[in-house]
């Protein structure tokens, strides 16, 4: 029997059972294969008509397995909801559009494109007419499912066209276009390119099947592409900062990111992880308030794993004002916040703390001039007074 390529998750004292829909669909074609379907069906039958949580970072595979799948899941009595947690292309589109919603993150892609066929050995110009015949078949099968989910949003004109050009989405276009129901904020993805490949969460894309990488490109640029120069190493001297002053590896090792999620085959842990990333953005984001120290410093730690718990005091000692005309940019509050530290370090002040009662360490008194000091640099630059 194929190795199977999903797995599902069905604990008694939940409501909800979830399937996951990682990597490849099938290495092994179910076009006349009577055993991959029928696992399938059983351990989709396990599910007992819960609510399906259906979860998806797939570059696509065997369009007769999606079939099937999508089949299977129209089927299904419970509601089912489609997560894309990376990428949804290819054949994976067609199990997405069996979701009664489909849910995708900012930062997540889809893609569709014509079917396509390898081949090897010698043919005449018959037998290509008979295999062109045949992709032609099968790809009026995928215009059907498509046609169902985008209700109208695309003519079957419109979106044969798109199939033929392989059009890469972003979030906002497959919403747009139908596709997709629900666009939620940006979830931890590390996307890795290695020369024509694509490694989005541990999950590797082929991509020599794909003629427009150059839109993939443009949507997931290289990590380096982000930002200037200047900006990035900004950022990364601020994240120092923040680590000097208590708030940088400690937390990021408590808090699991797209920087420090290592690859697992354990599909509880990737989605705890990734609900756990959602709600430390949150609450981050939340703490925004348009003043650019507050604002720099939250970004921040958005970028290193801190929390909001963690920076709440930071924040908090810098007055809720809006800044002058003297705005500082992200360089300028980083060369005093350096200044600071620099002449903390040079003096041996950072040696000399106030004497505690009973000659223990004050670690709060320490954190507290810490925090003052830097809260008043910045509102200086600010000119808040």
């Amino acid at each position: 029997m194929p190795k199977n390529f999903w797995k599902f998750k069905n604990e008694a004292e939940s409501e909800v059972a979830e399937l996951m829909l990682y990597g490849e669909i099938s290495d092994v074609s179910w076009y006349g294969d009577e055993v991959t379907p029928k696992q399938f069906h059983e351990d989709l039958i396990t599910c007992e008509g819960k609510d399906l949580a259906v979860h998806i970072n797939s570059p696509g595979g065997d369009v007769f397995a999606a079939q099937a799948i999508y089949t299977q899941l129209k089927a299904y009595t419970g509601k089912v909801t489609m997560y894309i947690d990376g990428m949804c292309a290819s054949a994976a589109t067609i199990i997405a559009c069996a979701g009664d919603t489909v849910i995708m993150p900012s930062n997540t892609i889809y893609m569709i494109h014509n079917p396509k066929s390898a081949m090897l050995g010698y043919f005449d110009a018959p037998q290509l007419d008979k295999i062109s015949e045949s992709l032609g078949a099968v790809k009026q099968t995928i215009v059907n499912v498509y046609m169902a989910r985008v209700q109208g949003a695309l003519s079957e004109t419109q979106l044969k066209h798109k199939m033929d050009s392989e059009s890469w989405m972003t979030a906002s276009e497959a919403k747009n276009y139908g596709f997709v129901d629900e666009i939620t904020d940006a979830i931890p993805i590390e996307n890795k390119w290695e020369g024509d490949a694509l490694i989005v969460n541990s999950v590797s894309c082929r991509l020599d099947r794909f003629k427009n990488i150059s839109e993939l490109r443009a949507i997931l640029p290289e990590e380096k592409q982000k930002g200037s120069d200047i900006f990035m190493n900004a950022k990364d001297q601020l994240k120092a900062i923040l680590n000097v002053l208590g708030m940088g590896d400690s937390q990021q090792e408590q808090t699991p990111t797209a920087a420090n999620m290592q690859p697992q085959n354990n599909a509880d842990a990737v989605q705890a992880a990734i609900v756990a990333e959602r709600q430390r953005v949150a609450a981050l984001d939340a703490m925004k308030n348009g003043n650019p120290a507050v604002d720099s410093i939250i970004e921040t730690a958005k970028a290193n794993g801190a929390t909001a718990e963690s920076i709440k005091p930071y924040v908090d000692a810098i007055p809720q004002e809006q800044p002058t005309a003297q705005t500082v940019n992200e360089e300028k509050m980083l060369t005093a916040i350096k200044a600071i530290l620099a002449d903390n370090s040079a003096s041996g002040a950072a040696d000399v703390l106030p004497t505690p009662q009973g000659g223990q360490k004050n670690e709060a008194a320490e954190k507290a001039a810490s925090i003052e000091e830097v809260a008043n640099y910045a509102n200086k630059l600010m000119g808040v007074k």
